[in-house]
């Protein structure tokens, strides 16, 4: 057995969805990933997906495909926000979540004797430079990696990195790195709700829109409970822009 390696390029961001799962269903690998008591059986891939066109204005709608599992995507992005991050910062230790995305991005400390960064602050700086000099930089990313406690923990950070590329003029690459992704219920919802996120603290601040999204996954995966559903996700038809 060997792990397998899938790469596309999609203009419709629902279609994007339906067949990274055809893919997988046809071509994944089984594998088993946890430890202990939370053995979890997956079919699994290694995929880069390329959104371009149409897919970009369907995630800024917060589209969603009419077989994607999750629908409370309004309640997921707030989490992606300044006011939720205080909120949550308030909560006792034990009502909160074993990380947060935007508290990893907006508040980085990687170890408890440092200080905090703001990691999305850096990014929209960096883009202004950019667009002020004309010029394209690839050391615009953040990171939620924790280390060393990342790697001890049970449940440490899907998405690792957040690169953004400018593209004269006004234009933006998007690339987004996870070492580890749900694609069945979470996929769509991630890149709608980061999009959002990156849109709203940086692109649009520096009067840029998004070109394209590299959506790249160490391990993109059905686990075996989601098999049947996905089974019934279809393509949808698409309009005439949307077609090479």
């Amino acid at each position: 057995m060997k792990l397998c390696v899938h790469h596309f390029e999609e203009r419709n961001f629902h279609n994007a969805w339906a067949k990274a799962i055809h893919t997988v269903l046809r071509e994944g690998a089984e594998l088993v990933i946890g430890g202990g008591n939370e053995r979890k059986p997956i079919r699994d891939s290694c995929m880069l997906i390329s959104l371009i066109g149409n897919a970009i204005k369907q995630i800024e709608a917060h589209e969603l495909h009419p077989h994607y599992p999750f629908r409370r995507i309004e309640d997921y992005c707030r989490e992606f926000t300044r006011p939720f991050l205080e909120e949550y910062r308030a909560k006792p230790e034990k009502e909160r979540f074993s990380y947060l995305y935007f508290a990893r991005l907006a508040r980085y400390v990687p170890l408890a004797d440092a200080g905090s960064t703001d990691q999305l602050a850096l990014l929209q700086d960096a883009l202004a430079e950019q667009v002020k000099e004309h010029i394209t930089s690839n050391r615009a990313q953040a990171i939620t990696w924790y280390v060393p406690s990342d790697i001890q923990s049970s449940s440490p950070p899907c998405l690792q990195r957040i690169q953004i590329r400018y593209v004269p003029e006004r234009t933006v690459d998007v690339h987004l790195t996870w070492r580890s992704r749900d694609l069945f219920t979470a996929w769509q919802s991630n890149i709608i709700c980061l999009i959002e996120m990156l849109n709203r603290e940086v692109i649009k601040p520096n009067k840029c829109s998004i070109v394209r999204i590299i959506d790249y996954s160490d391990s993109l995966h059905l686990y075996s409970r989601d098999l049947e559903d996905a089974k019934k996700v279809k393509l949808v038809p698409v309009s005439p822009q949307e077609l090479p």
